[in-house]
This record gives structure tokens, sequence and C-alpha cells, in this order.
């Protein structure tokens, strides 16, 4: 449900893009998953509205506790987007905008993984490493909450960094 509300101003930029600027839709994708559709869909209507006006080209939802078997993103990514998927990023080069609590990030990441693996007739280690690349080229973004920081291993390295920068600094200063 709130998992969403980072991508809204994507929807939001887009929309004013297409009303008051005049910009032709490009395609885009919307797939929201939460548990019950009828009290955690919150942006339901914003929903439905951008995908009207032509934000989003398609709208799947995942609902997790409105029948017997769950359904989650990673579900509805497997087994109705994945040759959508792996074309949008492959092929056109796309982007592919991961919102929401952690553990379902890594279930999409590893779905995203198969998906690439077999759409693209890569192994699940050249996937990986296709998923990677993906991030460093800003392609594949994730604002995940339900991150438990190693903060003692962080903080040691920025620490460490930082000590070693002013150690360095120090020494072509000629203190050392």
């Amino acid at each position: 449900g709130t998992g969403v509300a980072p991508f809204r101003g994507f929807w939001q930029q887009r929309l004013f893009e297409i009303q008051h600027l005049g910009q032709a839709p490009c395609p885009m994708t919307l797939v929201f998953g939460c548990r019950r559709s009828d009290q955690d869909h919150i942006y339901r209507e914003e929903m439905v509205e951008a995908r009207d006006m032509g934000v989003f080209t398609e709208v799947c939802t995942a609902y997790s506790r409105d029948q017997n078997t769950k359904v989650y993103v990673q579900d509805v990514l497997r087994e109705r987007l994945a040759e959508q998927l792996y074309r949008s990023l492959h092929t056109l080069r796309g982007h592919l905008y991961v919102c929401g609590d952690v553990t379902m990030a890594q279930d999409v990441s590893r779905v995203v993984q198969e998906i690439l693996a077999a759409q693209g007739g890569l192994s699940l280690g050249q996937a990986a490493a296709y998923i990677t690349r993906l991030k460093e080229k800003n392609r594949y973004h994730e604002d995940i909450f339900g991150v438990t920081l190693r903060t003692r291993e962080v903080t040691t390295r920025i620490r460490s960094t930082s000590f070693t920068r002013w150690q360095e600094a120090k020494a072509g200063a000629g203190y050392v």
C-alpha cells in the first residue's frame, strides 16, 4: 500500500507534462501490490486517473489477501510481464523502480534475475551481473524501507576512510 508513495511523484510529474506541456505519453507499467484491495489500495483513484490520462500503459495489481492463493508483485512480473520486462530493460533501455518493503524488493530482484536469465538466455550469475550493471547505470532503482543497517560496519568503514584521507592529507602537507 504505502510503499508506492515515492513513485507517486513520477506519475504526478508525467501527468503534469501530458496535461500542461503537451508531451506525449511514453510506455510505463505500474505493478502495485498490497494485502487487501478494499483496505490497502490507498491511491486507487489517482492510479486510475493517471492510467486514463495516458500516464500508464497498464496498471497491474497484486492483492495478497483477497483470495485463497496469495499474489505478490513478483508473481505478476513472472506470470504476466516477463517478456515485457525483459524487452523494456534490455531492448528499450528502460528503467525499473522498486518501491516498498525490503522483503518485497529482494523477492522482486530475485524474480527479475530469473526473468533476465530465462528471456535473455543467461545464467543466473550473468543475470545478477546484468542487474548490477543496471544499478550502476541508474536504470534499476530501489526506494525501500525495513532495512536494518549494519551500523557498526558502516560507521567503521566511514571513519576508516575519513582517517585514511586525513592521514594522506597530513602526509602531503609534511606533518607526519
